[in-house]
């Protein structure tokens, strides 16, 4: 499937913002601590949380959804993850940690995802062994069993998804555990406050040094899953890439800070309590040098809308990935078919602003194709943008949200 979009037409309107999928998927891992119900409120209809709860009904919960409330209560009937469903999406190891605390095994394969580059289960698997696992690896899967009892432990990096893991593995394990490096993302702290709604005692929430009193049982509860601020920068994006002028609701401003810091000096930007205003006037010069790290800096995730708001602007931009190594090389080539000036070395692509036109261009994952998408609208001409199956992984109808704002844009040809 592909969209097909005629650029160069400026947005204008407003946007709400939904749940953001990193947030849902995380908290989703976190229902097997508990057999009572768990209640997820604001929870994305996107096909990674769809898969996700496939997952955990085919593990034995029972799960149900009206609108965006999502309900997960129930036993698991067993601790291995099915391969057809595991595979799908990168987020199935978020059950790691809480099924092997909870019934002291779990078997995963190894999960799906986006094709960006080495995305290693180290950082989990070692901090298991930490607390007592033995852990066994094949070619295919990984098998983590035994009684979970607390330890100190540091990230070699402050991984997000090895911190949730690490997280739910401590809520149940027995005695204190201390976890340095932490990952401090929002989508963190969000579970970090489920867990404690939950009955778990977590010291120093927030933060990247955690402190973890082991519970011998959680209860269930009820969470919103706090707004995207992807989706939101990508709405951001598209006003930034059209020289438009959009307003995003139902956010939070404070998660935006690294996009936010780069948009202030080239475009009009307007900060409410739950809303952000971009407008543009002209286009604005390159954005000087940008290294991706870990929140609060310049997050990885939205490195693609960069790269493709340099590719249409004035001037030079240097991006370095910090964090997945494929992430720069496969939009630079597509970025290219369309004009764009853009060199890659290693993990620094330097970009001259070019005016971009339209044509026939290959999402390879998700945040890679929001930024295809987002240099097609910008584009003259008529754009083909493939691989939307990869985008609809994270956002609900993107083609038709731009569209509300005014983009001609449609999954069919234009009539």
């Amino acid at each position: 499937m592909e969209y097909l979009i005629e650029g160069g037409k400026p947005l204008k309107g407003e946007l709400h913002v939904y749940g953001a999928k990193n947030c849902a998927l995380a908290l989703l891992g976190a229902t097997v601590l508990t057999d009572d119900e768990v209640i997820l409120t604001n929870c994305p209809d996107i096909v990674d949380v769809e898969n996700m709860l496939k997952l955990l009904s085919a593990m034995g919960k029972t799960v149900t959804r009206t609108d965006s409330t999502v309900s997960v209560k129930g036993a698991l009937t067993s601790t291995c993850a099915p391969v057809a469903l595991a595979t799908l999406l990168r987020g199935s190891a978020l059950i790691l940690g809480g099924t092997l605390a909870r019934h002291g095994e779990v078997t995963l394969p190894v999960p799906g995802g986006c094709a960006i580059g080495a995305r290693p289960m180290d950082i989990h698997l070692c901090g298991f062994e930490a607390l007592g696992a033995t852990v066994t690896q094949s070619d295919n899967s990984v098998n983590c069993r035994g009684k979970l009892v607390g330890a100190r432990y540091t990230l070699r990096m402050p991984s997000v998804g090895a911190t949730e893991n690490l997280l739910c593995a401590c809520a149940l394990a027995k005695g204190d555990s201390v976890l340095k490096n932490c990952a401090t993302e929002p989508e963190v702290a969000a579970l970090e406050q489920m867990l404690v709604q939950m009955g778990a005692k977590i010291r120093g929430a927030g933060g990247s040094e955690l402190h973890i009193e082991g519970v011998s049982k959680l209860h269930g509860t009820q969470f919103f899953v706090i707004p995207d601020r992807i989706v939101a920068a990508t709405y951001l994006a598209g006003a930034a890439a059209t020289l438009g002028d959009v307003t995003v609701t139902d956010c939070v401003p404070q998660h935006l800070g690294g996009i936010l810091d780069l948009f202030r000096p080239r475009f009009d930007v307007f900060v409410e309590e739950n809303s952000v205003r971009l407008r543009a006037v002209g286009k604005p010069r390159g954005y000087g040098t940008v290294q991706t790290a870990p929140y609060p800096a310049f997050p990885t995730d939205m490195q693609s809308l960069l790269l493709s708001l340099a590719a249409c602007s004035v001037g030079k931009t240097v991006i370095r990935e910090t964090l997945f190594e494929n992430r720069l090389a496969h939009n630079a080539e597509q970025l290219n078919k369309m004009g764009a000036q853009i060199e890659i070395c290693g993990d620094v692509a330097t970009v001259v602003g070019a005016n971009l036109h339209g044509a026939c261009v290959e999402a390879k994952d998700l945040r890679g194709g929001a930024g295809l998408v987002i240099a097609a609208l910008a584009a003259d001409g008529v754009s083909k943008v493939g691989g939307v199956r990869h985008i609809e992984r994270g956002y609900i109808d993107l083609g038709g949200c731009f569209a509300e704002l005014g983009a001609k844009i449609s999954k069919n040809p234009f009539i």
